[in-house]
């Protein structure tokens, strides 16, 4: 299993807005890599860490990979909640 951190991602502009801010577990975050498309994953776990709070989302690639990220909220490009989501 790979694991992406933070500084691997590429920060949601500032200008874009976040169509949904209480992310919970089960919810669908749209992460983008600072290389490769952006990815759809599934959060695990969120946790105040360091002043904000940190999530984890595990993510399958199409070669069989599995992917786990550690993000921020400022990393999310969409949110869809669960049962919502279309990968």
């Amino acid at each position: 299993m790979k694991t992406i951190y933070p500084n691997e991602l590429i920060s949601r502009p500032d200008h874009a807005p976040l169509n949904k801010t209480d992310i919970r577990l089960g919810d669908v975050v749209y992460l983008q890599p600072k290389t490769g498309p952006r990815i759809a994953s599934t959060v695990i776990y969120g946790e105040p860490l360091f002043g904000c709070t940190t999530y984890t989302a595990d993510a399958s690639c199409q070669k069989g990979q599995r992917i786990r990220f550690r993000f921020r909220l400022k990393d999310v490009h969409h949110v869809a909640p669960r049962g919502e989501a279309t990968h």
